[in-house]
């Protein structure tokens, strides 16, 4: 079991895909642009397999935005899509089209 205290460390934001491309020699990786209202940032994401870059621009969504800088196949991600998945391995995107960009989610 976790403290919840645990939990209040992440940075939750509601984010609006600007821009998607799939990374170069990659079967699952896409390169997102992701603002956040006064901010923008890079997210890689691990759903290429599942999804296309056509799927995710235009959507909001949320994302983890204080997490370390991580490279993957050489882009730097700086934050973390969230995502449900069920037990089969089927990843489905939570969108949040009626909040505002740049909401905290808590």
């Amino acid at each position: 079991m976790y403290d919840v205290n645990e939990f209040w460390k992440f940075d939750m934001r509601v984010g609006l895909v600007k821009r998607a491309e799939r990374i170069p020699n990659s079967r699952k990786l896409i390169k997102l642009e992701v603002s956040f209202g006064n901010y923008e940032r890079v997210v890689v994401t691990g759903i290429g397999d599942q999804y296309s870059p056509e799927d995710l621009e235009g959507k909001k969504m949320i994302f983890v935005v204080n997490l370390k800088p991580k490279k993957l196949m050489g882009v730097e991600s700086q934050g973390m899509l969230i995502l449900a998945e069920d037990v089969g391995g089927k990843v489905y995107l939570i969108t949040t089209p009626e909040a505002p960009v740049g909401a905290r989610v808590w």
